[in-house]
């Protein structure tokens, strides 16, 4: 599952550790705050808390790599 699709408040595991999901890119593993990408694969604990499906939506990361977003370079 990936971290975009579960509601604020809900605990997943990443990394081997427990954590807290805070806000849309970030979680807390009651000691420091860490910043996640919205596309990184994680294991809820239990049934999880999700997003409603349009929310979800909403949030998903682009399928295209960001590097193919970025502007050309200026010609010399």
């Amino acid at each position: 599952m990936q971290l975009y699709r579960l509601a604020i408040g809900a605990k997943f595991l990443a990394r081997g550790q427990w954590f807290t999901k805070e806000a849309i890119s970030m979680a807390t593993d009651g000691k420091t705050g860490h910043m996640f990408h919205a596309a990184t694969e994680i294991e809820p604990d239990g049934e999880p808390m999700l997003l409603p499906p349009d929310e979800a939506a909403k949030r998903k990361p682009s399928d295209t790599p960001w590097t193919e977003r970025l502007p050309r370079s200026p010609e010399r």
